[in-house]
């Protein structure tokens, strides 16, 4: 069951469809959505740079006005996210931080059911010309369910769930139950397993698994080569959102050129519902 929402928010196009999911899971489930923006003092000191002697008064000047300008960035950013939820009728309220983006997004994340945040972020104030590293920072460390959605919002009829006989591919599949109980979402297990008799024993335990909550369009199909290539030819261009589960304790930028978490988000193409 979703209750509460986190969405962080940037002035990107990310964001603005991030949103967008945001407050279309929300009014199904009469959830509230939390907006949240950080000032990021670090940030704030890298574009003032190194002081001069005696040119602490200046400093200090530059200082108050970055701070002014962030702050004026951030109300901004809170008050059209609340007009958009105001808009859609959602619940919802706003979180003002300070520090590092993704220290303080890990820090809140816990108390809450989901995390919709961009495949892109942007959290640096004033910069749109290259996205951040919060993705991969929060991914590593948080244990809420991430929604990492591109650019563009659609709305979300059918899912590809990604199983493997691990527990990251258990734990996937159980917060995706939780998350679309009782939905008319069209659902495909996909395994890729040499065992045939193994791979039967699994995909039907985990579609008895989705019955109970509910989800019952539910299609299984096992591949014996590799399950990425199989997204890329049969599902990239069928699905709206693809159910994946990432190891614990293993870092995103530690994963192989050819690993799926890696290749999806690098990719941009579908939301990805990513469980540690």
């Amino acid at each position: 069951m979703i209750q509460r929402i986190l969405t962080p928010l940037d002035y990107s196009n990310y964001t603005k469809t991030a949103m967008k999911y945001a407050c279309e899971i929300a009014k199904k489930r009469n959830a509230e959505v939390t907006g949240i923006v950080v000032l990021d003092f670090p940030d704030i000191d890298k574009k003032i740079g190194p002081i001069a002697p005696g040119g602490m008064e200046l400093a200090e000047m530059l200082e108050k006005k970055e701070l002014q300008k962030a702050q004026e960035h951030i109300d901004q950013l809170l008050n059209s996210f609340s007009k958009v939820c105001s808009e859609q009728n959602v619940k919802h309220r706003e979180f003002e931080y300070q520090g590092r983006p993704s220290e303080n997004i890990i820090l809140e994340s816990p108390f809450y059911d989901l995390l919709v945040i961009g495949m892109r972020t942007y959290y640096q104030f004033g910069t749109l010309d290259r996205p951040g590293d919060s993705l991969e920072e929060i991914l590593d460390h948080t244990i809420t369910p991430i929604l990492a959605v591109p650019g563009q919002f659609k709305k979300i009829e059918n899912v590809l769930i990604v199983c493997d006989a691990n527990s990251a591919s258990a734990r996937a599949l159980q917060r995706f139950s939780h998350f679309a109980e009782n939905s008319e979402y069209n659902v495909t297990l996909l395994m890729e397993h040499k065992d045939e008799e193994y791979a039967e024993f699994y995909l039907t335990r985990a579609k008895g698994y989705l019955n109970a909550y509910g989800i019952n369009n539910i299609q299984t199909k096992r591949v014996t080569r590799s399950v990425k290539n199989v997204i890329e030819e049969e599902y990239m261009d069928k699905v709206d959102l693809i159910v994946l589960g990432m190891h614990q304790h293993k870092s995103l930028k530690e994963f192989v050129i050819g690993s799926l978490p890696k290749y999806l988000i690098r990719e941009n193409k579908k939301p990805l519902f990513i469980v540690q």
